[in-house]
């Protein structure tokens, strides 16, 4: 399942993420992979509201730019993008969150991303180790007239 063009998915991923100076930049292919098995392991109707809410960006870009989506300047989309967010239209907003969630979710959940901004999952996870939790003991009785 190929979820996305070469070009429009890095279009979509410079338009969302932007660059910076510290962080690593986005890695297409990883991320690609990472979107296509989100989408697979979803509920079987996120893939068609995904794909929904990428047309619908390319056709409000048509609409509200004058330009197809891949036609605007890199500021030209991150304007863009940011006037759908900050819309107080509900549809609007919608589109632009749902279109950009799984490119975020994909970007930041790379150690490399996620630890120079203080989230170590790693850490997490040792943390929670020191603390298990089993469920076999058996719970005290219970008292008469108490729930």
């Amino acid at each position: 399942m190929r979820a996305f063009r070469e070009t429009g998915f890095e279009e979509l991923l410079t338009a969302f993420l932007g660059r910076s100076s510290i962080l690593p930049p986005p890695d297409p292919g990883g991320q690609r992979e990472f979107l296509e098995e989100y989408l697979r392991a979803g509920a079987p109707e996120f893939p068609f509201l995904y794909r929904a809410c990428l047309l619908a960006l390319r056709a409000l870009s048509l609409i509200m730019k004058g330009r197809p989506f891949s036609r605007l300047e890199e500021r030209e989309r991150e304007d863009f993008l940011n006037r759908l967010l900050s819309s107080r239209n509900p549809l609007l907003r919608g589109t632009a969150l749902l279109a950009g969630m799984p490119l975020y979710m994909s970007y930041y959940r790379r150690p490399e991303v996620s630890v120079p901004l203080g989230f170590d999952p790693q850490a997490l996870r040792d943390e929670a180790d020191l603390r298990v939790v089993t469920r076999d003991r058996s719970l005290p009785p219970r008292e008469e007239g108490k729930p």
